[in-house]
């Protein structure tokens, strides 16, 4: 099944939703339909947004890692405090926070730089 348009795309949610209540669990229907709505919403851009801003970027790794700040402030090794004045705005990146977020989250140094 493709869906090609984005009527069909409505369409196809509102049955999703249908075969969610009144299908029994396991059919196959709610599978195939599933993967036809994911692929359109791919093709279509409807992908998950990556924030622009490097403390957006950081509130997302610490809601994915189940991490408060307090416990983000320990995997990058540096003081609560510290870590809570950068995502407050009263400080900014240091060379020694980019390396740490480089390093540890995987975060693009490119994309540090840029919202440095």
């Amino acid at each position: 099944m493709t869906i090609r348009t984005a009527t069909e795309y409505q369409a196809a949610l509102l049955e999703l939703k249908r075969l969610i209540t009144t299908a029994p669990e396991g059919d196959s229907a709610i599978t195939t339909l599933a993967e036809a709505i994911d692929d359109y919403e791919i093709r279509a851009g409807h992908g998950p947004v990556r924030p622009d801003t490097l403390i957006g970027r950081l509130e997302i790794e610490m809601f994915n890692r189940q991490l408060n700040r307090k416990q983000m402030a320990e995997l990058l090794g540096i003081p609560a405090s510290r870590f809570s004045d950068f995502l407050n705005g009263k400080t900014s990146v240091t060379m020694s926070l980019a390396k740490k977020l480089y390093k540890t989250l995987d975060i693009p140094a490119d994309f540090i730089l840029a919202a440095a």
